[in-house]
């Protein structure tokens, strides 16, 4: 081989080398700037069930609710998830049969319901795909759970020469605050506007020792970062 051929032969491969060089060096600052968090922020439409309960008409209350929510990437496609949400006030309303001595017509009285909910819940979060744009995703935890229930006993109507029956509750109001634990599942997807702005849409399902408790669908805005 001669003096010029050899010259461009080690021209050649040290240009690859070169290249190959920069591209890995890209590839790891692609890599390093990874977002490893997202944070999001969803307004809920959210049906509640109580079927524990003698409500006589429906068991079912809808109320509006909103939230935010942060999560850190393990990996591309694994990230914890932690949830906070309150809701606005949502009604149900029951009825009891009160019986009267010396008379076979009971008397009903009506008591109402109104209900306010607070939850925080930490879980996890399978995202699939690779691509900018697109990204289904299912997820799985806890949520804990501060309900105020507010009731309010209605007296019924008495006739005017009647006395009023001793067994008969007066109006009154009293309100009760529980917590309660309940497991959750979710699905739904992440829809990116931009390199880092997405929207977010799912469907989350919470369950409890009497089945179905909460259906929640949610939609929102977020960033990763």
């Amino acid at each position: 081989m001669t003096r010029p051929g050899t010259a461009v032969v080690l021209a050649a491969c040290l240009t690859a080398s070169t290249a190959a060089a920069q591209e890995t060096r890209a590839t790891l600052l692609v890599h390093a700037t990874v977002p490893r968090w997202d944070a999001a922020a969803h307004v809920t439409w959210l049906g509640e069930h109580r079927p524990n309960q003698s409500f006589e008409w429906d068991r079912w209350f809808g109320v509006a609710s909103g939230g935010g929510s942060i999560g850190y990437y393990w990996t591309t496609h694994l990230k914890t998830e932690i949830d906070v949400s309150t809701s606005s006030q949502g009604e149900l309303y029951s009825v009891e049969t009160i019986p009267i001595p010396g008379t076979t017509t009971p008397l009903f009285v009506q008591r109402d319901h109104e209900f306010r909910l607070t939850t925080a819940s930490a879980g996890l979060t399978g995202q699939f795909f690779d691509n900018a744009w697109f990204h289904p995703f299912v997820g799985a935890g806890v949520e804990l759970v501060r309900e105020r229930e507010q009731i309010e006993t209605v007296s019924p109507i008495f006739s005017p020469q009647g006395p009023r029956p001793p067994s008969v509750p007066p109006p009154s109001d009293d309100t009760q605050v529980r917590f309660s634990w309940r497991p959750y599942a979710a699905t739904g997807f992440k829809l990116y506007v931009s390199e880092r702005a997405f929207i977010r849409t799912d469907i989350r399902t919470s369950w409890s020792d009497e089945g179905l408790t909460a259906l929640a669908w949610r939609s929102g805005i977020g960033v990763d970062f």
